[in-house]
């Protein structure tokens, strides 16, 4: 603490007094003093210590490491990512919040997100920057244990492609058990320089970090979220033009999403089922291939469509075992088509649509641990060809993973 200013704070105020001339004073003009003296102390005070920024602002992050093998090519380890946060409380009513994350033992650098909110009431808020939309109940709270797969599921990765971020501004809040997100963003691009849209995954390839792009068409997109008893059901919506006025055609893109997600008693449940469409796909597949080449492939699919389910089971809460360990063993089924109608003038993959299945039990020795194991196999659509590998058209492919995750 600064004990000369604290000092030096009284003897101002009693100047200020004298500096007046007694009863020839100016009401207003002593308070306007006195208000300056109060705002001094407050600022004095909140450098001492226990309230300064510094005393605002917490770091938090997560990380996991992956092992897999995978039927026909190498065994791989992989320190997938190590992901750092900041929550800053720059004022009791705006709050910053961002991630950084280093993918790949930090050989790739990814912007998560970086946006201010600000605070009003619980049922309105403001958000500007860079923020993760809201499709689905994995994107914005992306955490691996959250999760019990040691991949995130091809359903928020392929449909909905985690981590999806897009700059912008928006409104948030709640109301008793329902809540809201609606912002204003950039949109995904079909075909420009170096995004596009593809038959395998979608409007994946359609976004970027947000590093001086072109800003291209405007996109809207929100969710609304119901408490249920053990979780919420929720919906989503996306929906811009994705051309950028590279074609007169506005390639109106749109993609609603529904899911739930209870847990009731020992038994957990995990739904979501996904739709999305693309229009002009003629004229987008047919500029593809007249202008960008390798960035387009003209394979821009009409529609895409999946669904996912997951059930697990907490042993020890099965079991009658009262302990903070947790075993959940669980099964997954996904179907995954992001070609499930092919686009006018689009080039036909038939592995573009497959299912995965998975087997598998996370261990939290805490719940911000997680140790998991699981076995998955892909089934990809079309016909089996003479000498085809795994993972071709008509195949199978089969997984087996290991995980560790954590979040602090």
């Amino acid at each position: 603490m600064n004990y000369r200013k604290l000092i030096t704070v009284p003897i101002a105020m009693i100047m200020l007094f004298v500096a007046v001339p007694g009863f020839a004073a100016d009401v207003n003009e002593l308070e306007r003093r006195l208000n300056i003296v109060s705002e001094e102390l407050d600022r004095l005070k909140g450098s001492s210590g226990g309230s300064g920024i510094a005393h605002r602002t917490s770091v938090h992050g997560y990380g996991e490491t992956h092992f897999s093998a995978q039927e026909g090519t190498d065994t791989k380890l992989d320190q997938h990512r190590f992901v750092i946060g900041v929550h800053s409380e720059i004022t009791d009513w705006i709050h910053l919040n961002a991630e950084i994350d280093f993918e790949h033992a930090a050989q790739q650098l990814e912007f998560e997100f970086g946006n201010l909110d600000f605070l009003v009431s619980n049922s309105l808020n403001f958000r500007v920057g860079t923020m993760l939309m809201p499709m689905g109940n994995l994107n914005e709270f992306h955490e691996p244990n959250n999760f019990y797969t040691v991949e995130r599921p091809d359903y928020h990765s392929k449909l909905i492609p985690t981590t999806w971020q897009q700059a912008g501004a928006g409104v948030w809040g709640s109301n008793g058990d329902v809540s809201y997100r609606f912002y204003v963003v950039n949109a995904v691009q079909a075909l420009d320089e170096a995004r596009s849209f593809q038959n395998d995954s979608f409007i994946r390839s359609g976004r970027s970090q947000i590093n001086d792009i072109s800003a291209g068409n405007v996109a809207f997109a929100g969710r609304i979220e119901k408490k249920q008893p053990g979780g919420q059901a929720g919906f989503s919506f996306y929906t811009g033009g994705s051309t950028a006025d590279y074609i007169d055609k506005d390639g109106q893109t749109s993609i609603i999403e529904f899911d739930y997600k209870t847990k009731r008693g020992a038994l957990d449940l995990d739904f979501g089922i996904f739709k999305g469409w693309v229009q002009d796909t003629k004229e987008i597949n047919a500029a593809c291939g007249a202008a960008f080449g390798a960035a387009c492939d003209g394979d821009v699919p009409s529609e895409a469509f999946g669904y996912l389910m997951t059930f697990a089971v907490h042993l020890p809460e099965l079991m009658k075992v009262n302990t903070i360990h947790d075993v959940i063993p669980y099964i997954q089924y996904q179907k995954i088509r992001p070609q499930d109608e092919v686009g006018e003038g689009a080039t036909v993959s038939e592995k573009a649509n497959w299912d995965v299945l998975t087997i598998g039990v996370a261990y939290k020795p805490h719940p911000n641990v997680a140790l998991k194991m699981a076995y998955r196999e892909n089934f990809y659509g079309g016909t089996e060809a003479a000498g085809a590998k795994p993972g071709d058209a008509g195949t199978e492919k089969q997984y087996f993973d290991l995980g560790v995750a954590y979040q602090y």
